[in-house]
């Protein structure tokens, strides 16, 4: 089938209109894949970290938090301006009370493109809890 001259170009002028936004949209894709795996790392550090607390909240030695950013490597790896910090009641833990241990993380976009979004930096929470053994 032939084409017609008026068509010449016609699909160099598609690509252009389509193509950014098909890369808009895998950009999106890999925000959100980090977020969501980001998110679920700091509800496992925080479990890992409650569990910690839970079982050695007597301990000479205790420090759930080094413990809870040692469970994911991922919050080892945060660089530049994201950071993470935790919060636990280990040491004042009762047996048969409740051991908290909460994770929070601030995290860039990982593009660069969603910077410009208010929805950038991030503030990601994981919180953990278990019962004091005794």
């Amino acid at each position: 089938m032939k084409s017609r001259n008026s068509e010449k170009g016609a699909t160099a002028v598609e690509m252009a209109i389509v193509l950014p936004l098909l890369v808009l949209i895998l950009m999106g894709i890999m925000e959100f894949g980090r977020v969501f795996y980001v998110q679920i790392s700091l509800s496992h550090a925080a479990r890992e970290g409650a569990r910690y607390a839970a079982i050695h909240y007597d301990d000479a030695g205790y420090d759930a938090a080094t413990f809870t950013l040692n469970a994911s490597p991922l919050l080892a790896s945060l660089a530049g301006t994201e950071t993470a910090t935790v919060v636990d009641n280990g040491a004042s833990c009762a047996p048969g009370g409740m051991a908290t241990v909460t994770v929070t993380a601030s995290l860039n976009s990982m593009t660069g493109f969603a910077d410009f979004t208010p929805f950038f930096p991030l503030q990601l929470q994981g919180e953990g809890a278990m019962r004091c053994g005794g």
